[in-house]
């Protein structure tokens, strides 16, 4: 009987000569892993997770919920339990605990508009990772008013955690006026503003997500303390005036000298004695944390931008007129870094 290993006999990785030649499964279990990714957001878009009952269910029954074919659900079922993600009890299939928490709408939050960004807008242009890590650049086409709701739909997921640290991380008490550059919809903004009565801000994007902040806010608890600019923060200088300028995951997106641009024109609009707040996922040390793993490859695609090291981001600080104050811990995988005027 030969010794050679067999391509679809699953072994347990060792480190031990004596246990004979490595067998390829756990090579081929990755590189197949987006046919899993593949079934997890179909199984999402057909409400597979939420026709689970707690006594579970049989094919034929997820098959009629799901109005999909029953061969369909099985095929669906049985790669999803092999994942983890349900349960088999006889033949049923029930919600696996982190799937009935985080999949099926029932749970303390719902990861779905998450997978449903990964599937629509980070799938598709992650079929042109080869090119991007050759060349640096972004590889992400325009998207479309689909594409854009999953974006932003993920965004505002991602971020609103964070955003909640930082107002409960940092003291804005001391700062007056608070410029957001690149804010989106107001995601870190908003709970600043809600936690200090006292603070004003402005938040700077595109026109088009200016003009519904700005929409929002004339009409909700931040009329008159919450302004939105409309423009393109390379193409125009930022408003003047604010004694914090808070760029909250941005840099991320560009390349080096991108970001030093950005540091250039935060620097020109900061008010004597201001401070520079950086919120992101950063490198600082050999590894990045576990949850931001994909960022790196994630920014590529995206713009060309990356997941920094802290020290490199000083380095930017020190070149474009400021000076690195710190490292504050935010709950990871985020970090603050604070700068003053040089």
């Amino acid at each position: 009987m030969s010794d050679e290993p067999r391509m679809f006999t699953p072994t347990e990785p060792t480190d031990d000569a004596a246990a004979g030649p490595p067998a390829p499964a756990r090579i081929i279990e990755l590189a197949a892993g987006f046919m899993v990714s593949k079934t997890l957001f179909a199984a999402i878009e057909v409400g597979l997770f939420a026709a689970v009952a707690p006594d579970g269910r049989t094919p034929a029954e997820l098959a009629e919920r799901c109005s999909i074919p029953e061969r369909s659900a099985r095929a669906m079922a049985d790669l999803l339990a092999d994942a983890g993600l349900l349960v088999r009890d006889g033949g049923r299939f029930r919600n696996a605990p982190d799937a009935e928490a985080f999949l099926a709408g029932r749970g303390p939050f719902d990861l779905r508009p998450l997978a449903r960004y990964w599937d629509l807008v980070s799938y598709p242009t992650w079929r042109h990772a080869t090119e991007a890590y050759r060349t640096r650049r972004g590889l992400r086409p325009q998207l479309d008013k689909t594409q854009t709701e999953a974006y932003e739909s993920a965004v505002a997921l991602v971020t609103a955690e964070t955003a909640a640290d930082l107002a409960r991380g940092y003291d804005f008490g001391p700062h007056r006026r608070l410029l957001d550059v690149g804010g989106g919809y107001g995601t870190f903004v908003k709970p600043i503003l809600t936690a200090y009565p006292g603070l004003s801000a402005t938040l700077v994007d595109l026109p088009e997500v200016a003009s519904a902040v700005a929409a929002e806010a004339a009409d909700g608890p931040l009329a008159g303390r919450l302004t939105a600019v409309g423009q393109n923060i390379f193409a125009e200088p930022l408003p003047g005036g604010h004694d914090a300028v808070l760029v909250a995951n941005v840099v991320h997106l560009f390349p080096p000298e991108q970001i030093a641009e950005l540091f250039r024109r935060a620097r020109a609009a900061v008010a004597p004695g201001g401070r520079l707040l950086l919120v992101d996922w950063w490198r600082t040390d050999v590894a990045p944390h576990p949850s931001a793993r994909f960022g790196a490859g994630e920014f590529l695609m995206i713009s060309g931008g990356d997941l920094y090291q802290v020290d490199e981001v000083a380095d930017w600080l020190g070149a474009t007129g400021w000076q690195f104050a710190g490292l504050h811990e935010l709950p990871p995988p985020s970090g603050l870094i604070v700068a003053a005027p040089a």
